[in-house]
């Protein structure tokens, strides 16, 4: 099978990787040259999202696409899908449910490719591939120095981006022995939300490549966790107690619209991550990929907290 994977960041490498290791053909696509990655094994051809020859060619003869970036560029890839035969495509998703977003303008670019897919479902065959929050999130130097990716983008303001992926930016500061969660919902209940590891994400996407047909939503974990216990383990990794700050949903939006009205799009994102997990977003109660392939031995966030702050004792 051939397999393209549009983008270069860590997420798409550790794809890449395992989608090699299952035996089939696969390249990155990227808008430079890479000649790092070449040396590093990978194939990668240069595209420009803004030029549809240049797409369609090097789409020419690709069984699947398993994208990594977002916004116009990803529509145009799945507009160069349609016109180059591809038979499947999964967009850039990798974190919780995505029917469960609700319709803000945060989401709208991730909103607009859903739709579209929607549209072309009967010419181009897709699934979300969910993943809940990545462990990367927590480790040194956070989702940026892992190389999963330069920093989660998020609509925070109409006319602008903020990047948000810095150590400690999201619920957890591992270093400095602090914790920030929306422990409760609305209803008093305990918080839950799915974690996995980037690497186990690659093996789990490169697993779903044997099915004939993919179901909408293709859903994969290391663990679940309830959120208070998830600041147990970080605190029994370090030995240490941990200073937890609970943050209730009334207060979370209340700092998020004071943070929009002082035009502080940093914090407001910061803020619209933790309403996201508050509001269940992040979490599901089955995962239909780890039913389908057992085989793939998950790491659990202690392991994988242990091995990530090893090197920092």
């Amino acid at each position: 099978m051939k397999v393209a994977v549009a983008g270069t960041a860590g997420l798409a490498q550790h794809i890449t990787r395992a989608v090699a290791e299952e035996g089939h053909e696969v390249f990155m696509l990227s808008r430079y040259q890479r000649p790092q990655l070449a040396e590093k094994g990978f194939r990668v051809i240069q595209v420009d999202y803004f030029n549809p020859e240049s797409l369609h060619a090097a789409l020419i003869g690709v069984d699947t696409v398993i994208s990594t970036v977002s916004g116009t560029p990803q529509l145009a890839l799945i507009d160069s899908c349609l016109s180059a035969c591809v038979r499947r495509f999964a967009p850039a998703e990798f974190e919780g449910v995505p029917y469960e977003r609700p319709m803000i303008e945060q989401g709208r670019e991730k909103i607009d490719t859903l739709n579209r897919l929607r549209e072309v479902k009967e010419k181009l065959q897709s699934t979300a591939f969910c993943c809940g929050i990545f462990y990367e999130w927590f480790g040194p130097g956070g989702l940026s120095r892992s190389g999963v990716s330069a920093g989660t983008i998020l609509e925070a303001t109409p006319t602008g981006r903020v990047f948000l992926g810095d150590e400690a930016c999201y619920m957890l500061d591992f270093r400095n022995e602090r914790a920030t969660i929306p422990a409760y919902t609305e209803k008093g209940d305990d918080v839950y939300a799915c974690f996995t590891a980037a690497a186990d994400v690659g093996r789990f996407v490169a697993k779903c490549l044997k099915m004939e047909t993919w179901p909408e939503q293709l859903k994969m974990r290391g663990e679940r966790l309830k959120l208070l216990d998830f600041v147990g383990i970080a605190e029994a990794v370090k030995g240490r107690t941990f200073n937890v700050t609970i943050i209730g949903s009334e207060e979370l939006h209340e700092q998020a619209i004071d943070a929009d009205e002082a035009e502080d799009w940093k914090q407001v994102s910061k803020l619209e991550v933790l309403i996201a997990a508050q509001r269940g977003e992040l979490d599901f109660l089955r995962a239909n990929a780890n039913d389908c392939y057992p085989e793939v031995e998950t790491l659990s966030f202690k392991q994988w907290l242990s091995k990530a702050w090893a090197q920092e004792a």
